[in-house]
């Protein structure tokens, strides 16, 4: 799936491995893979200890990563997250955390954009047993539904997509509604949406996306700024590995006049509360919707966004990413279950796709 569907590695090219050490058993079968079809592999390790030591050793306070020349000289690129003892960056500080989770800078991403390269984060590596205690969910069954979701077929994903892609694009105000209180109209940005099927096509390459994720299967919408009345309710839990505590509940945010004007949380809202006072001009505002496609996907922490029959909502957000919300803060929340109208008329309900009607014929 990775190499195949996802990629699309062909006889001769080159894929570049990188794998932190815990997750060696899926980099080998990788490289294996990548034999069998009769393509060059390069296996690029990070050994957990080794970068730590260096770490703490380092006067620059620079993070060890692969050299960016390997981007350049790849056709695919599949990395292997890390480090599986993650709580031991949680004396970093947050431009390090940041540095370690990215791993690829500045210069590694403009070679890969010159060599046009196709690259994939394959998440099975993060269900490591740290996290998982940390979360308070089992390991191996998190791992296994991961597992399920990276081998959803891109195609089937795409296909789900695109009925939601085709009325979105002609959609302007969308209102959100959940039986627990979820009340919320927003308005879309006239942008096409963005879809993830899990992978990398000349279409995504011509728009400076260069990385998918497994799993995968979603469809995101950039919001209007300044627009946004009503009532957001999540009924999923999201998951952060470096805050305190890791799992948030029952995230409630109201909005006025487009800003975000009350929050509260059944747990986590004190850790919200700190990230929020730091976030600057754009944090209050909501970004972008995300509605998630892939079938495999139900409770498995982290990837909440694509699971089919959710809706997300981020608020805040990068100035690369959105365009116009200059905010470092980000904030996603998920709702399953949810009814969407687009421009009054059904879109989801219950999570589920709702069929256009189409105008009666006229008799005569």
């Amino acid at each position: 799936m990775v190499l195949g569907p996802c990629l699309g590695v062909r006889p001769g090219e080159t894929v570049t491995v990188e794998a932190w050490d815990h997750a060696l058993p899926w980099a080998r079968a990788l490289v294996l893979e990548t034999r069998r079809r009769r393509s060059t592999p390069t296996l690029v390790v990070e050994d957990e200890e080794t970068f730590f030591r260096s770490l703490a050793q380092s006067t620059s306070r620079t993070v060890p990563g692969a050299p960016a020349s390997v981007a350049g000289a790849s056709d695919a690129y599949v990395y292997l997250p890390g480090p599986a003892n993650f709580a031991r960056l949680l004396g970093l500080s947050s431009e390090e955390q940041d540095a370690v989770l990215g791993r690829h800078g500045v210069e590694w991403r403009r070679n890969a954009r010159r060599a046009g390269l196709r690259a994939v984060r394959v998440g099975v590596g993060a269900a490591t047993s740290t996290a998982a205690a940390r979360f308070g969910v089992d390991r191996e069954l998190w791992e296994r539904e991961l597992v399920r979701g990276s081998l959803v077929a891109p195609d089937r994903l795409a296909r789900a997509a695109h009925h939601l892609v085709r009325r979105l694009r002609r959609a302007r105000r969308v209102r959100i509604l959940h039986p627990n209180g979820t009340d919320l109209a927003v308005e879309l940005l006239r942008r096409p949406p963005i879809v993830d099927d899990g992978r990398v096509d000349p279409a995504d390459r011509r728009a400076g996306r260069l990385w998918t994720d497994l799993p995968s299967g979603a469809v995101e919408v950039s919001l209007r700024s300044g627009v946004g009345e009503g009532v957001w309710e999540s009924n999923r839990a999201t998951y952060h590995r470096f805050s305190d505590p890791p799992v948030r509940l029952g995230a409630r945010f109201t909005f006025h006049r487009g800003r975000l004007s009350e929050y509260a949380f059944d747990r986590g809202g004190a850790a919200f509360a700190r990230e929020y006072a730091r976030g600057g001009r754009g944090r209050d505002q909501p970004a972008r919707l995300v509605f998630g496609v892939n079938p495999a996907i139900s409770y498995a922490p982290e990837v909440a966004e694509v699971a089919a029959g959710a809706v997300s909502l981020r608020i805040g957000g990068h100035r690369t990413a959105s365009g116009a919300l200059p905010s470092r803060f980000t904030y996603v929340s998920a709702l399953s279950g949810a009814t969407v109208e687009l421009d009054g008329r059904p879109f989801l309900r219950d999570g589920s796709p709702v069929s256009p009607t189409r105008p009666a014929r006229g008799v005569g």
